[in-house]
């Protein structure tokens, strides 16, 4: 539980604070009607949720989506920087 509110407490993605928080509140025995109505969630989302916490620890809870790789190389992006700077907006 105290890693889950660490998680909670550190956590600035707005996405992964209600994952955690309707796992928070599973565990501090709220209904599961309680839960979607304070939250604005579905009751799916808190099962979902509840099981992952439970299979996989916060790490379950983390965005997976890294982003995507960027087409230019260092020397690329620093020649655009350059030429961006030299622009009179």
């Amino acid at each position: 539980m105290k890693e889950l509110i660490d998680f909670i407490q550190g956590n600035p993605d707005k996405r992964e604070l209600k994952r955690a928080l309707a796992v928070q509140m599973v565990m501090e025995s709220y209904t599961h009607s309680q839960i979607t109505e304070i939250l604005h969630v579905s009751l799916g989302f808190v099962n979902k949720w509840k099981y992952i916490f439970v299979e996989q620890g916060v790490a379950g809870l983390k965005l997976k989506y890294q982003g995507s790789r960027g087409y230019l190389d260092s020397k690329q992006k620093q020649t655009v920087i350059e030429w961006l700077k030299q622009k009179d907006y």
